[in-house]
Protein backbone atom coordinates (compact mmCIF):
# COMPACT_ATOMS: atom_id res chain seq x y z
CA UNK A 1 0.00 0.00 0.00
CA UNK A 2 1.22 3.15 -1.32
CA UNK A 3 0.01 6.57 -0.06
CA UNK A 4 0.86 9.90 -1.05
CA UNK A 5 -0.94 13.61 -1.15
CA UNK A 6 -1.96 15.97 -4.31
CA UNK A 7 0.90 18.18 -2.51
CA UNK A 8 3.53 16.19 -2.25
CA UNK A 9 6.68 16.18 -4.08
CA UNK A 10 7.23 12.67 -3.68
CA UNK A 11 3.70 12.24 -5.63
CA UNK A 12 4.90 11.60 -8.74
CA UNK A 13 7.44 8.67 -7.98
CA UNK A 14 5.12 7.08 -5.57
CA UNK A 15 2.91 6.74 -9.15
CA UNK A 16 5.68 5.67 -10.96
CA UNK A 17 6.52 3.12 -7.84
CA UNK A 18 2.86 2.09 -7.90
CA UNK A 19 3.07 1.34 -12.05
CA UNK A 20 6.22 -0.56 -11.69
CA UNK A 21 4.57 -2.62 -8.88
CA UNK A 22 1.71 -3.08 -10.87
CA UNK A 23 3.51 -4.07 -14.14
CA UNK A 24 5.69 -6.78 -11.91
CA UNK A 25 2.89 -8.94 -10.97
CA UNK A 26 2.51 -7.24 -7.78
CA UNK A 27 -0.89 -6.17 -5.92
CA UNK A 28 -0.24 -2.89 -4.64
CA UNK A 29 -2.86 -0.25 -3.83
CA UNK A 30 -2.34 3.89 -4.18
CA UNK A 31 -4.33 6.25 -2.43
CA UNK A 32 -3.80 10.10 -2.82
CA UNK A 33 -5.06 12.18 -0.45
CA UNK A 34 -6.37 15.65 -1.33
CA UNK A 35 -4.44 18.97 0.06
CA UNK A 36 -2.03 16.63 1.68
CA UNK A 37 1.85 17.27 1.43
CA UNK A 38 4.59 13.96 2.15
CA UNK A 39 3.09 11.90 5.16
CA UNK A 40 1.15 15.16 6.26
CA UNK A 41 -1.85 12.21 8.18
CA UNK A 42 1.66 12.02 10.99
CA UNK A 43 1.12 15.63 11.95
CA UNK A 44 -2.63 15.73 13.24
CA UNK A 45 -3.95 12.53 14.55
CA UNK A 46 -6.80 13.73 14.57
CA UNK A 47 -7.56 14.97 10.98
CA UNK A 48 -10.46 13.07 8.84
CA UNK A 49 -7.24 12.11 6.67
CA UNK A 50 -4.56 10.49 9.00
CA UNK A 51 -7.98 8.46 10.56
CA UNK A 52 -8.63 7.48 6.72
CA UNK A 53 -5.25 6.80 5.87
CA UNK A 54 -4.78 4.55 9.05
CA UNK A 55 -7.91 2.78 8.08
CA UNK A 56 -6.71 1.62 4.88
CA UNK A 57 -3.35 0.22 6.07
CA UNK A 58 -5.21 -1.95 8.70
CA UNK A 59 -7.69 -2.65 6.03
CA UNK A 60 -4.75 -3.81 3.74
CA UNK A 61 -2.42 -5.63 5.86
CA UNK A 62 -6.11 -7.37 7.63
CA UNK A 63 -6.62 -8.54 4.08
CA UNK A 64 -3.62 -10.21 3.30
CA UNK A 65 -2.34 -11.35 6.61
CA UNK A 66 -5.57 -12.80 7.90
CA UNK A 67 -5.05 -15.70 5.04
CA UNK A 68 -1.39 -16.50 5.81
Amino acid sequence: MLASGTRDLLLSNTVRVHRKLRQAGVEAELHVFEGQSHAQYLSDENAPETREVFEEMARFFDSRLSSA
